[in-house]
């Protein structure tokens, strides 16, 4: 246990030397996540409000056959109607950006309004466009036209308005602010642990590894009275410890985003945010987190101890983080959900089971069998880890 201890001792004082190791688990967690959402939130923000504040340029094809849904929109700010538009121009136009949008009212459009009958009006947009606003306006602006001929139509034929909406419908969401939360946003707090652990802990891996056998200080450490158990188990605690505090300094960064960087966010949601951010809530998620920190330090040691350089090592395990992330955005997608088959899914099962604590709606019989596997899947990645440390002709490679 002395030797033990010794060498974790000694490969923490490797890896804090290490400035790259620093920077991939203090720095950029505790740093750039803040930075990145906070900027990202703002940027879309801007746009946003630039996009809704500007005046759309929309051509009105058929101003004779419907000049009061004209007189409508034209009188509405929010458009500038263009004059002297040909039909057969207007899907270029409108997908070139030369018009933002377009009406188009044929010529039996107000016979078909004084006969009772339905109407049609085309209405041109591009759903590509920066959060088509255009579509929206339009359709409501016709939509209120709309309500205008039904209201005079019912006042003229002395009807009663409720035949036009016989069944009103009354929302009643059984889902508490903390379930949509949960659901919505817990989503996207695996993806940004997941990543920082797995970031953090490949390069201390590396370092450990690959790293020692090029400053050939390898076997220094091999030749001292440490067993090979023992050298392996030391380096696999550091790089865990490292892929974990990373995991938990991005917590750190997104507490400092959402509490500085978000001041348009309504007070309600944040009252929620900061009950779902509680002490049981980030222990459960960070007890889903120490298994999958085990399974990706062994497994990060276990292969770049094969490797004869620390860009080799690099090469080989960063097309991994790919591998690492496509379980985590599987999680996000809708529909997917913590069951018996996808609890027993590393990494899948961690992303949802964070959403489904952060949500109050976790089963702790899914949760179980989420901790089982990753249990499993750590502990079967030590024992490869140990394997591959005890060849010879691994450490030695050249």
């Amino acid at each position: 246990m002395t030797r033990l201890k010794t060498i974790i001792g000694k490969e923490f004082v490797d890896i804090l030397r290490d400035k790259r190791t620093i920077i991939t688990m203090i720095v950029m967690p505790l740093v750039a996540v803040p930075l990145l959402i906070t900027i990202m939130a703002k940027v879309t923000q801007s746009q946003e409000n630039k996009a809704k504040s500007m005046t759309a340029d929309v051509a009105f094809i058929g101003r004779e056959y419907a000049p009061d849904l004209y007189d409508l929109m034209e009188a509405d700010s929010q458009f500038t109607l263009v004059e002297g538009i040909e039909a057969a121009n207007l899907d270029s136009l409108v997908r070139d950006g030369s018009l933002d949008g377009a009406v188009v009212v044929g010529p039996d459009f107000g016979e078909r309004v004084a006969g009772g009958v339905r109407a049609t009006v085309e209405m041109y947009f591009r759903s590509s466009s920066s959060f088509n606003v255009t579509e929206g306006r339009i359709r409501d602006a016709v939509e209120a036209y709309d309500q205008t001929i039904v209201d005079e139509r019912v006042v003229r034929m002395d009807l009663n308005p409720d035949l036009f909406d016989a069944i009103e419908v009354v929302p009643r969401d059984v889902s508490t602010m903390k379930e949509v939360l949960g659901k919505n946003v817990g989503g996207f707090l695996p993806y940004m642990f997941v990543i920082f652990m797995f970031t953090g802990a490949m390069y201390a891996g590396i370092d450990l590894s690959a790293g020692e056998k090029e400053r050939g200080t390898l076997e220094t450490l091999l030749s001292s009275p440490a067993s090979r158990l023992e050298i392996v188990l030391g380096k696999f605690v550091v790089v865990a410890a490292v892929g974990i505090a990373s995991a938990l300094i991005s917590m750190t960064g997104l507490y400092v985003a959402v509490r500085f960087g978000f001041e348009e966010i309504p007070e309600e949601i944040m009252e929620v945010v900061w009950e779902v951010l509680n002490v049981k809530v980030i222990a459960m998620i960070a007890s889903l987190l120490l298994p999958l920190a085990a399974f990706f330090s062994a497994l990060i040691l276990a292969l770049a101890v094969q490797a004869k350089s620390f860009r080799e090592a690099q090469s080989t395990l960063t097309p991994l983080s790919i591998v690492v992330i496509l379980p985590v955005v599987i999680g996000i997608l809708p529909g997917m959900e913590l069951n018996a088959v996808t609890a027993l899914v590393p990494i899948l099962n961690v992303s949802l089971a964070t959403k489904d604590v952060i949500a109050g709606t976790i089963d702790p019989l899914y949760l179980s069998l989420a901790y089982i596997s990753l249990f499993a899947l750590a502990s079967a990645s030590i024992a490869f880890c140990v394997f591959w440390f005890n060849r010879e002709e691994t450490l030695f490679r050249s």
